[in-house]
């Protein structure tokens, strides 16, 4: 740890700061005690945490809590705690598993996949950004397409103006420059401007993780960002 001496102490005292680091989950709520239950959804944490629900064949239901500032996903089970894992986890449901992964963006996956082959997506909980994005698209269905489209728009222009910028940059370094030809962009953009189509990159990928939109392609930006 860069903040450390070499006795393993604190001389800046910096460990409140542990927080800042996602797997330290110092910012984030302790591991719930197992049995515990289900403490009510705070929207105003709706940045840090999100929750899925999802009713079982045998009539309980199964709720996943998820903190993304530790990288830990919470099962409860009829609204009681039973398992808090680090991301991406599978969680047993008897013949079935819950499977949950996500990214700095928001949710890849959180389905139910059944013991014959069959998946479902769990369901939103009300007060989280995946349902309030999800009500969006039911009330105003033309606005949830446009911001849909408005994102791929915003990833691929992205994609087509910073990915040559990367390649010079990347090809300028000490380990290829020294023995390959060096890249030379045809695009050369001011600093502000790159620092725009990053944020606009990163306000797209949150757009497509709310709506579980992902393409191998068009997000290896926001992927690479979270990389």
């Amino acid at each position: 740890m860069p903040w450390n001496d070499s006795t393993g102490n604190d001389p800046l005292n910096f460990d409140g700061l542990d927080g800042l680091n996602g797997d330290r989950g110092g910012w984030s709520t302790p591991v719930p005690e197992p049995g515990v239950s289900l403490p009510p959804f705070r929207p105003s944490l709706s940045l840090q945490r999100t929750r899925f629900a999802i009713d079982l064949h045998d009539a309980s239901t199964a709720t996943v809590d998820v903190d993304h500032l530790s990288g830990r996903a919470s099962l409860y089970r009829n609204d009681k705690h039973v398992q808090t894992s680090d991301m991406p986890i599978r969680f047993p449901l008897g013949s079935d598993s819950i499977e949950v992964a996500a990214s700095r963006y928001g949710m890849q996956r959180i389905r139910l996949i059944c013991a014959d082959g069959s998946q479902r997506r769990l369901d939103p909980a009300p007060g989280t950004p995946e349902h309030w994005r999800a009500q969006l698209s039911r009330r105003h269905p033309g606005f949830g397409r446009a911001l849909a489209v408005g994102a791929v728009i915003v990833l691929t222009i992205n994609l087509i103006v910073l990915a040559p910028q990367l390649l010079e940059l990347v090809t300028h370094l000490p380990l290829w420059a020294d023995r390959f030809v060096s890249f030379a962009s045809p695009v050369d953009l001011p600093a502000g401007v790159n620092i725009a189509l990053t944020l606009t990159a990163g306000l797209a990928g949150i757009e497509r993780a709310l709506t579980f939109r992902h393409h191998r392609l068009l997000d290896v930006e926001t992927d690479g960002i979270e990389a």
